[in-house]
């Protein structure tokens, strides 16, 4: 491939602030079309292969993409490739069944459309419409980001390529027996009209009334028996009740196990039957048993062989099965029955009662459990190699602790139903025979039947439900290297090395890809799987069905892709959730224009020192003789060390908070200034080589999280001074390698770097304006700063010597006590005071007249307001302080 030269930069080096804008685009435009993000062939080494963790086709990004592809992914692929290893990081989108239809529906609804009114064809017109608006701004957003993704692979769930592939996995599980199809309890959406899984469950709290409802005996009772007296939330089901159950060890309750008692409202004799599931402590320690509108039900039912009675249907309507009830809603049908209950004298009591409801995560909309015919996945069967694969270190969960939460889920899994009553998804490669009820499920590469294969009716019909999103989305790892066929790819880069991705969805997406890659493929589909944490508006996970998204595009457009990358990882600890605010935006664009600064003083030395570059390079170490050059590569030798660590131990908001300590606070702060002034005379060539050298070993360091600046930079830094290799970019230049340090010499230059901040903080702490000129004494363990007296003097703008005791304000740092003496100039100290005192009550002021704003204290929240009054009360303090010291200086 012939790689063209890099973009001409629309940025010029005279601007004091980096302009992402400016150089983004053709940065990344220049990257994707040199191959830069595709695995070069030949190169034979082991590859790191992650996959995308494919975003819905629902809309635009959000944050959580933001954070993860950007803050965390994009900065593993980097930094793979710079380790020279050949990184396929797989591009792809997801279709989205249930949340993509609903979506497209409400825009319909806008417009007064629903999907009936189209019919199933047009609305699905309609669905692959939204699918080719938002493949391509999603696709958009992610260049935006600065995803180094191999756009030579893209992939979509719904492609034929992955139809084909869903077709074969569910075929296959057929095959071997793990699905099968059956009659059981699912959780119904009356909104959406589907079913959903356990995992799409959301349970909130509500108040609701807690009903004592008495069930009569069936048969007369020796006198003293006590009335057998259910607890419930649901009367409008008791009219479907088939038993009354109890503990087994239920003292209260252990003689009548065998009765009969009679169902209120029907008369129904149904037998009191004892089981384990029954929590003895709930009301009475009797609970009715309706296998056909609670999931614990149906499973006690299944237990004791109990019939199964609906009688509420999919749109939530009292069914004729419900007798007296039947005709109204679910709603109305409580009200009825609570009537005919008080009515007959059967409702001992009602009380409040506060509990967790489920509702469906999608909508919201009040679950109702119901029985019905649909496909499931058996969980016994592919769950323990799963298990297994986590247990003995295969694969590692990172934070570590996660794998309690994958344990715990995966031991108590249930089967898995992926029938969903939605017209959007892959097809169920399912037939059923009208005349004589026969299932036929093909071969995976024959064609559709057209006859049944046990009666030869051509009176056959499509299974018309689609399959759950997770259960393609579970192939992701295998179907996008071209599985079911045996491809190149899939032989190179299955299985893959991490699964990076949020922990909300570890059993909606990552359990599911271990258990169908062990099941399809024989193998793991990643060694590793890091879960970051979610970014949150207040406490609640941001997400486009709560309409409560934040783009982010706005923020690249104002901070640039690097600042917003930065911003969001910076200082995280692994696995832990984070807010974006304004301050680590502006403290992220800072950073960026501090290095860009950085980078504009060393590029200005290099332009005036061009000799020092004549057969020297910027990448190749100076070998300076000079201490301070000697310590700052021995810094950045410690920088590089520590960095690839902390990568290397998916430590990442730790990495970048000590990559900005190295840059920042010794970079900048020390050497650019111990710098300056051998620029000048006889030690120049060592110093700009050594400025060189190190902004160099910095941007590598840095690239993996902000990209864009440091290419930019980098290729300005080439351009001036050459570079070893034929790397053309950051993006495919290696990783650097630490060298050998000289721990004695950084403990020095530490104990240098102590008191030197040590001094800015008195100075700071006097008030003392920059240009005032002082004399500092030290005394005690002062050897490992005698040498660095005058420097120490140039950093603080001070006048250095060793001695003992004198006034003035002191600290002591290392054993080395720090004494402050000042020449005090009253008239500059006075007029201080004055503009402080004028900025502190202009301070008060503007928070006497926000508190004192029409409807501030009773509309904003209550956190703000006391926050303000605080403020108010430190800004009252303030002034008071300065008047006392005004008033004293003036007397």
């Amino acid at each position: 491939m012939t790689i063209e030269g890099p973009p001409q930069s629309a940025l010029d080096f005279a601007e004091k602030n980096f302009r992402p804008v400016a150089v983004e685009a053709d940065l990344y435009r220049w990257w994707e079309e040199s191959g830069f993000f595709t695995p070069a062939a030949d190169n034979r080494a082991k590859p790191f292969v992650m996959m995308l963790p494919l975003p819905n086709v629902t809309g635009d990004l959000h944050l959580g993409h933001a954070l993860g592809f950007g803050g965390y992914e994009d900065l593993m692929a980097r930094y793979h490739r710079m380790r020279g290893e050949p990184t396929l990081y797989m591009p792809g989108t997801d279709h989205a069944g249930i949340i993509a239809q609903v979506v497209v529906e409400n825009e319909l609804a806008k417009e007064g459309i629903t999907r009936q009114q189209l019919g199933r064809e047009k609305f699905l017109e309609e669905m692959w419409r939204w699918m080719d608006h938002y493949r391509p701004r999603i696709e958009k957003q992610l260049r935006m980001l600065g995803c180094s993704l191999d756009w030579s692979r893209p992939h979509f769930t719904m492609e034929p390529a992955h139809q084909r592939a869903v077709r074969t996995h569910f075929i296959r599980l057929h095959k071997k027996g793990h699905l099968y199809r059956a009659d059981r309890i699912v959780h119904w959406c009356l909104r959406d009209q589907t079913t959903y899984s356990d995992l799409e469950v959301r349970h909130i709290e509500r108040t609701d009334t807690l009903y004592y409802v008495q069930y009569p005996w069936a048969d007369p009772m020796p006198p003293g028996t006590p009335p057998v007296i259910v607890a419930t939330t649901r009367p409008e089901t008791i009219v479907a009740d088939v038993a009354v159950a109890v503990h087994p060890e239920d003292a209260r309750w252990k003689a009548f196990v065998g009765k009969e008692v009679l169902v209120p409202g029907v008369e129904r004799r149904v037998k009191i039957i004892a089981d384990e599931a029954v929590d003895p402590a709930f009301g009475t320690g009797a609970l009715k048993i309706t296998p056909g509108h609670d999931q614990t039900d149906f499973e006690i039912g299944q237990r004791h062989g109990l019939p199964v009675l609906s009688v509420i249907d999919k749109r939530g309507m009292m069914t004729p099965a419900a007798g007296p009830l039947a005709g109204p809603d679910r709603e109305a049908g409580r009200k009825m029955m609570v009537e005919k209950l008080r009515a007959s004298g059967l409702l001992v009591k009602e009380e409040p009662i506060t509990h967790a409801i489920a509702v469906h995560d999608r909508c919201g909309t009040v679950d109702e459990p119901l029985v019905l015919k649909q496909w499931w996945v058996r969980m016994d069967r592919l769950a323990p190699p799963a298990i297994a694969a986590v247990r003995d270190g295969r694969i590692t969960l990172v934070p570590k602790y996660q794998e309690k939460v994958y344990f715990n889920w995966m031991e108590n899994i249930r089967d898995w139903p992926v029938s969903r009553q939605i017209w959007w998804g892959h097809s169920i490669p399912a037939w059923y025979c009208r005349d004589c009820d026969n299932v036929i499920v093909p071969d995976e590469d024959a064609p559709d039947p057209t006859r049944c294969t046990r009666c030869r009716s051509d009176d056959i019909y499509q299974d018309p439900d689609v399959l759950d999103t997770w259960f393609s989305s579970g192939l992701w790892p295998f179907s996008t290297l071209g599985w079911p066929d045996q491809t190149p790819d899939l032989k190179r880069y299955y299985p893959g090395s991490v699964l990076e991705t949020g922990y909300d969805i570890l059993f909606f997406w990552v359990a599911r890809m271990i258990m169908l890659g062990l099941e399809h493929m024989g193998e793991i589909p990643f060694d590793r799987v890091y879960l970051h944490g979610l970014v949150r508006v207040g406490s609640v996970k941001m997400s486009k069905s709560l309409h409560n998204v934040v783009s982010p595009v706005e923020f690249i457009e104002e901070y640039g892709a690097d600042a917003l990358r930065y911003a969001l990882v910076q200082g995280i600890a692994m696995g832990a959730d984070s807010q974006l605010s304004q301050n680590k935006l502006d403290h992220a664009r800072n950073f960026a224009n501090k290095l860009w600064n950085i980078s504009r003083f060393v590029l200005k030395q290099v332009d005036e020192h061009q000799e020092a570059f004549q057969g020297h390079t910027a990448d190749e170490p100076p070998d300076p003789k000079g201490e301070a050059a000697r310590w700052i590569i021995s810094r950045t030798d410690a920088a590089v060390a520590e960095a690839t660590r902390l990568v290397d131990g998916y430590l990442f908001g730790e990495y970048l908070v000590a990559l900005e300590s190295f840059i920042w606070g010794e970079l900048a702060d020390f050497y650019v200034e111990l710098a300056k002034p051998l620029l000048h005379g006889p030690h120049a060539t060592e110093a700009v080589r050594t400025l060189a050298y190190v902004l160099d070993r910095s941007l590598r360091l840095l690239h993996p999280s902000m990209p864009f600046l440091t290419e930019t930079i980098a290729l300005q830094l080439w351009k001036r001074t050459g570079k070893s290799g034929e790397a053309p970019s950051l993006v495919v230049s290696p990783w650097p390698v630490a060298g050998e340090r000289d721990l004695a010499l950084e403990e020095r230059f530490s104990a240098f770097i102590d008191v030197v901040r040590a001094v800015r903080n008195l100075r700071q702490e006097g008030g003392l304006e920059p240009s005032a000129r002082v004399k500092v004494s030290l005394a005690g363990e002062t050897a490992a700063v005698r040498d660095l007296l005058s420097q120490i003097g140039d950093l603080t703008h001070s006048e250095v010597t060793l001695a003992a005791g004198g006034d003035g304000a002191a600290t002591v740092v290392r054993a080395i006590e720090i004494r402050l003496a000042v020449e005090r100039d009253e008239a500059q100290d006075n007029a201080r005071l004055e503009r402080d005192m004028d900025e502190a009550r202009q301070l008060l002021q503007r928070s006497r007249d926000l508190l004192a704003k029409p409807g501030f204290a009773d509309k904003a929240p209550k956190e703000v307001v006391d926050k303000e009054k605080t403020k108010l009360k430190e800004r009252e303090d303030r002034v008071r302080l300065l008047e006392a010291e005004l008033k004293k200086r003036r007397a």
